[in-house]
């Protein structure tokens, strides 16, 4: 009673406790990056919010149906979102509209509708009309259905609009005839040439410098081009949760004790009882039920499908057992219930159907005696010496398996109708045949057999212990701790742990290399409240734990000159080589002396035509082959820049192509390669004319 009488007096003070402990616990979540609940609209494109509410069922149905993670369903749906509410605002704007006529054409048009056999007449065709009473009886009686409708032609009128729009744009897009006379005289103009190329290599790269300031002016001039991504890299340590040595052996003799039998009490009839061992009992599906970790299945089974016992298993007599063994994740005991010599068949078949067999098409019209007579007729052309078996099943018959030649694969008994059955499980290999079952005639070849045989096995699936789980736990916990203490990589090698990093993990990824899909340690990497040198422990996917550090935190923006320095200095030392070379060899215009001073080749390169761009000997350099172009015949260029070192060329021949009368075919080719991308195209246009605010990752 004094107890209580102390916690009343103190009720106040532990409704704050408490209250302050449940704030902590909710809170925690915030600062760890993973729970905290964003007021903020899931997306905003130009002046339209987009809500949780409206992406998430999209985002379930895509998850649910097409088997993709939550991640890639998101950001697959986010693309059909953008792409939608951008273009709504953008034939808003326009004042494109479509209305219920169009609606009217598409239904009439589209098989989904067509081939409804609610909306066709007499004669199977589409009746508008019956469509157009079907819509009016779902308002009057269904109003949810009605609903569903309303939704749906709303859809099909966003993506008519869609289609208007693609369609203005496809017509404005044409070639003129001297278009494709350009095309043309950059296939078939060609031209002969003889060059040089110094070769940057053959400068030393110790007569230039490439500074930080350079770098700093190219990234600057190319900021499109070195343009980056927010990322963060991160280094981290895994701690498995795997069964220990003990734990296996502790599991192999849980199941060795299943091999003698067992006296056991019994509560209910107060007396002892002798429980069979596992090759002594009569009810084996009772017996695995069970003890195994895997229910009883009954099926037969090849040497393929058993692994690395296959061969002892095999060997085994009726009623012995195998065990305990280790078979990818369990540990097993197995006893041989069944030995079926050939039990599983490989053949394969020329179905001949007739008017009334089973699942015949409505193209069949050949009577059972013309189909019994056919059957025999191809069973003939299969004995003939160099028939082609599956050729002939191609060409003959009317079963699903004809595209695969008729192919049925390995099968084992009872699979197939009974007469199919008793045919292919009876014959020798090779045998040849003609049967009838409910689905017409069967002309079959029985290509292979292999032994089965059926298994009982008790099986317990490898996992640690509670003690292993708990060390474990207890590792991490303690790492986690001494890494704030002592440092990240201080704590890592007192206890030789591997340290692994992951870099460059963008805001949105699921799978961090050598991790897999791990989406709340890149949350907790972006989090605000996450900075550089920050520790945590996570649960792993699949078990064990992962406590990672964050390294570096790099923003949106331009690359830092650390970043690209390797790749920038390349293409500046290029150009410090070409300018060296152009200024030392300025007005040169002699190949064969300045091939000596280099020691290189005159080469010769024929047939050049400027849309390939290629020159023999030198490969793909575009920009040289446009500069030859330029020359009169028998001038000798002044050096130009490759991609590969400096070239020295002298026009030799030129040769016009042919003109022609037309050059639709060129403007067509063309047209070919444009439309394929008009819809992505246009899609990144129109969204571009619309601000648009990402907030995915507040919310997955």
């Amino acid at each position: 009673m004094a107890i209580l009488g102390k916690i009343r007096e103190r009720s106040i003070f532990l409704i704050l406790v408490i209250g302050m402990a449940l704030f902590a616990f909710v809170i925690s979540g915030v600062f760890d990056g993973a729970g905290s609940i964003s007021q903020d609209p899931l997306a905003k494109v130009g002046d339209e919010e987009i809500s949780l509410e409206q992406f998430s069922p999209r985002v379930d149905f895509v998850e649910r149906n097409y088997g993709m993670t939550t991640l890639q369903a998101v950001n697959f749906v986010w693309d059909q979102v953008v792409n939608e509410t951008a273009f709504k605002q953008q034939l808003e704007d326009l004042g494109l509209n479509v209305g219920r006529d169009h609606v009217a054409d598409f239904v009439s048009t589209d098989p989904s509708f067509m081939q409804d056999s609610r909306f066709q007449n007499a004669i199977g065709q589409f009746d508008l009309n019956a469509f157009s009473d079907f819509v009016s009886d779902l308002r009057a009686n269904n109003p949810s259905g009605y609903a569903q409708w309303q939704q749906q032609e709303s859809s099909i009128m966003d993506n008519l609009r869609q289609r208007q729009y693609s369609n203005m744009a496809r017509l404005g897009i044409h070639y003129t005839q001297f278009e494709g006379a350009q095309a043309h005289a950059l296939e078939n103009d060609k031209i002969n040439i003889e060059y040089i190329k110094i070769p940057y290599t053959a400068i030393a790269d110790s007569l230039f410098t490439v500074t930080d300031s350079e770098i700093k002016i190219y990234i600057s001039q190319n900021e499109d081009t070195y343009q980056r991504d927010a990322s963060r890299n991160i280094e981290y340590v895994v701690f498995e949760e795997k069964a220990s040595v003990e734990d296996n052996l502790e599991l192999e003799a849980s199941l060795k004790v299943l091999l003698a039998p067992q006296t056991v009490f019994n509560e209910v009839t107060q007396r002892e009882e002798v429980i069979p061992s596992f090759s002594e009992t009569n009810d084996i599906s009772d017996f695995v039920s069970e003890y195994s970790d895997v229910p009883y299945d009954g099926q037969y089974q090849t040497k393929a499908q058993l692994g690395t016992y296959a061969n002892t298993l095999f060997e085994l007599k009726e009623g012995a057992v195998f065990g305990p063994y280790k078979d990818g994740d369990y540990f097993k005991i197995s006893r041989l219930m069944d030995f079926d010599k050939g039990g599983s068949v490989k053949a394969r078949h020329i179905l001949i159907s007739y008017q009334g067999s089973q699942n015949a098409g409505n193209e069949i019209s050949r009577t059972k005696d013309e189909a019994r007579k056919e059957a025999y007729r191809v069973l003939r052309l299969v004995r003939r010496s160099g028939s082609d078996f599956s050729e002939l099943a191609r060409t003959y018959s009317d079963g699903p398996s004809k595209n695969r030649g008729g192919e049925l694969g390995f099968f084992k008994r009872g699979a197939m109708v009974e007469a199919f059955n008793d045919f292919v499980f009876s014959k020798a290999v090779g045998s040849l045949g003609v049967v009838e079952t409910e689905f017409g005639f069967h002309v079959i070849e029985v290509q292979d057999k292999e032994d089965v045989v059926l298994l009982a096995s008790v099986a317990k699936k490898i996992v640690p212990s509670e003690a292993t789980s708990n060390q474990v736990f207890r590792s991490a916990t303690q790492f986690e701790l001494n890494s704030g203490e002592d440092g990240f990589s201080s704590a890592s090698q007192a206890e030789n742990y591997e340290i692994k990093t992951a870099s460059k993990l963008k805001e949105l990824d699921e799978n961090i290399p050598g991790l897999g899909a791990e989406r709340n340690i890149v949350r907790w990497a972006y989090s605000e409240y996450t900075s550089i040198g920050s520790v945590k422990r996570f649960n792993k996917q699949g078990g064990g734990y992962v406590v990672a550090r964050l390294l570096e935190s790099i923003d949106e923006g331009l690359a830092s000159i650390e970043e690209v320095r390797s790749q920038i200095s390349t293409i500046l030392l290029k150009q410090k080589k070409f300018d060296y070379l152009q200024k030392k060899h300025a007005g040169t215009n002699d190949l064969n002396s300045l091939a000596s001073t280099y020691n290189v080749t005159v080469n010769t390169s024929s047939a050049i035509n400027a849309a390939a761009g290629t020159i023999a000997g030198a490969g793909t350099e575009p920009g040289v082959v446009g500069a030859s172009f330029g020359l009169e015949i028998g001038e000798t260029s002044t050096l130009i820049e490759g991609k590969q070192g400096a070239f020295l060329v002298k026009l030799k021949d030129l040769q016009k192509a042919t003109p022609l009368v037309s050059y639709q075919g060129y403007n067509d080719t063309s047209l070919s390669f444009i439309l394929p991308t008009l819809t992505s195209k246009l899609q990144e246009v129109v969204q571009s004319n619309y601000e648009l605010v990402d907030n995915r990752s507040e919310y997955y």
